[in-house]
């Protein structure tokens, strides 16, 4: 169980023409993938673990990038370089 004191880990995740932020990393990597598939040959994507930050807490602080993707251009194949996690 998680500390109710404690920030929850999120993830903000950017691939192509889309992004978004989740709290599951698992979903944040397919999403990148997802979009990573369908793009032109040498496109890439990143996944960020970020928190709120800001008096408003509208905004992201980056902690650290935890993935890195980009689709081949020879192969077509979406390949991962992990950051920090």
């Amino acid at each position: 169980m998680s500390n109710p004191l404690e920030p929850p880990e999120l993830f903000a995740w950017d691939a192509e023409q889309a992004g978004g932020v989740t709290d599951d990393y698992g979903r944040a990597i397919g999403h990148v993938h997802r979009a990573l598939a369908d793009a032109p040959a040498g496109a890439s994507g990143i996944v960020r673990q970020v928190r709120l930050g800001g008096a408003s807490g509208v905004r992201y602080i980056t902690l650290g990038v935890v993935g890195l993707a980009r689709r081949d251009e020879a192969s077509g194949a979406v390949e991962w370089t992990d950051g920090t996690r």
